[in-house]
């Protein structure tokens, strides 16, 4: 489940709770209205009803005009009204009339004759205006009426209230609102338990470092800024750059040599990314690099071939091979200390040096790709052995070696030291490297069958090797196998910007 659909379910089901509890509000407002409009909007806050003549039932036809009327009892000095005196009591109150039974009144005496009908007298009002009711009816001679039922109507009383919805006070409405609510503990326990787990993942992603991601830094290491190259000046076209890396990894200080190809700060390129070219030098390797030296002849082999297509526009990284000072090198002090490009135990950890520190450095200063398919290496002598070595031992990084009379095999006495070096050669030996079966291409230049053929043969797919003679067995001259490489290189290597 993603994170947007993880918050949308939070979202759904914490708006249900919002709906429904606003609803409740809602409810609440109305039966207040409700409660204060049934109240009889004509009387006086405080005052109780009058006493009066009972209700009266009328028919339902009865108009609400007459309903109104009817409310209101006739009053003294109205239009075409008259109140003997003769109705008011002794007590003061007014006496009913149209009543069956006899009333004892104070007026004048009855006149005699045969007739025993009262003498003409006011007639008292009625309690409510009269009203005509429309009957169907017509009119005809005076006789017993027929019995009629009529619908009660209470004077003065109100219409029956509307029945409302009581929102969640309702058992539904109640069912409604426990269900969200629970939908919304369970959704969101479920959403924030996923949101949890993705959240480790994302961690844990992020400190495996990918083979062909560029370096971050690790919990505790401060990220790797930038280095600082100085301009040594233009060679073939392009410019040669050099700066000494402080290795933050394997401890190792040592000069790392930088050629940008042609056209890389034209403002054309500033968006793009170039594929790279690690170079290690042959022996001594100390303050120098011999691809960068004029001694073989590399970068201006290198520059026409770029400009002819054949090879991608490489950066060309160009580190030092021993971390030694220059007079250790001219006393001959070297070879005996030639670590071989290996993490040999107790001494400069020059394996690491060149391909996790100098890599960093490279990839957070220049716009260098750090897909693996566009990193490639070459090595010239020593530096031979060192280029087909880090193909097989650091296949994350590179896709392709070049090695010029470079021999395949480990030999420097520090491996005699003692036990668990003799252990960690057995881990650094080319040989021992095949049996990995790396996804890399190889090609050995200027070897014979008892070097790059017999190892060749035991390379095992995916991995492969291609082992060129030279003349003699053995061929000092690095400057003819160039083109050969070169062209290995572009057939094996990717260019990002293609």
């Amino acid at each position: 489940m993603t994170r947007t659909l993880k918050g949308l379910l939070i979202a759904v089901t914490l708006g249900a709770v919002v709906v429904l509890v606003l609803r409740a509000r809602t409810s609440r407002a109305a039966d207040a209205a409700e409660a204060g409009s049934s109240a009889d909007p004509e009387a006086e806050p405080g005052s109780e009803a009058e006493p009066g003549p009972g209700a009266a039932e009328l028919p339902a036809a009865v108009s609400v005009q007459a309903r109104e009327q009817a409310r209101t009892p006739a009053r003294a000095g109205g239009p075409g009204h008259t109140e003997p005196a003769e109705r008011i009591g002794a007590a003061g109150s007014k006496s009913a009339t149209g009543s069956t039974g006899g009333s004892t009144s104070t007026g004048p005496a009855r006149s005699s004759g045969t007739s025993r009908s009262a003498p003409a007298r006011a007639e008292a009002p009625m309690p409510f205006a009269p009203v005509e009711a429309a009957s169907a009816v017509p009119a005809g001679p005076a006789g017993p009426e027929p019995v009629r039922v009529v619908e009660p109507v209470v004077i003065g009383a109100d219409p029956a209230p509307v029945r409302r919805r009581r929102g969640v006070r309702s058992p539904l409405g109640v069912g409604l609102l426990a269900l969200a609510v629970v939908a919304a503990g369970v959704g969101g326990t479920f959403a924030y338990k996923g949101m949890a787990d993705d959240d480790k993942q994302n961690v844990a992603s992020a400190t495996e470092v990918e083979p062909s991601a560029e370096p971050v830094a690790t919990s505790g290491q401060p990220k790797p800024a930038p280095q600082k190259f100085t301009k040594v000046g233009t060679k073939s076209g392009g410019t040669l750059t050099k700066t000494t890396v402080a290795g933050r990894r394997s401890g190792v200080t040592a000069d790392v040599w930088v050629w940008l190809p042609p056209g890389y700060d034209t403002a054309a390129n500033q968006a793009r990314n170039y594929p790279v070219l690690v170079a290690q030098s042959a022996l001594p390797g100390v303050e120098s690099n011999s691809f960068v030296d004029d001694s073989v002849a590399f970068l201006p082999k290198l520059a026409a071939a770029i400009e002819a297509g054949t090879v991608p526009p490489y950066i060309v990284v160009a580190p030092e091979l021993l971390p030694y000072s220059k007079q250790e090198a001219d006393a001959g002090q070297t070879a005996a200390k030639d670590t071989e490009c290996s993490d040999v135990p107790n001494r400069p950890k020059m394996a690491t040096f060149h391909n996790d520190d100098v890599r960093e450095a490279v990839l957070s200063t220049y716009r260098a790709t750090a897909d693996r398919a566009s990193w490639a290496l070459i090595g010239d002598g020593s530096g031979g052995l060192c280029a087909v070595k880090y193909a097989l031992q650091y296949p994350q990084y590179y896709a392709a070696a070049v090695s010029l009379s470079g021999r395949t095999t480990l030999k420097s006495p520090l491996w005699d030291a003692d036990a668990a070096t003799k252990a960690a050669r057995t881990a650094n030996d080319p040989v021992k490297l095949l049996d990995a079966k790396p996804d890399v291409q190889i090609l050995l230049s200027g070897h014979t069958g008892s070097t790059g053929g017999e190892f060749a043969a035991k390379a095992k797919a995916p991995t492969t090797v291609k082992a060129i003679a030279g003349a003699g067995g053995a061929s000092g001259d690095i400057a003819r196998q160039v083109p050969e490489a070169l062209a290995f290189l572009g057939r094996n290597t990717r260019n990002p910007a293609a």
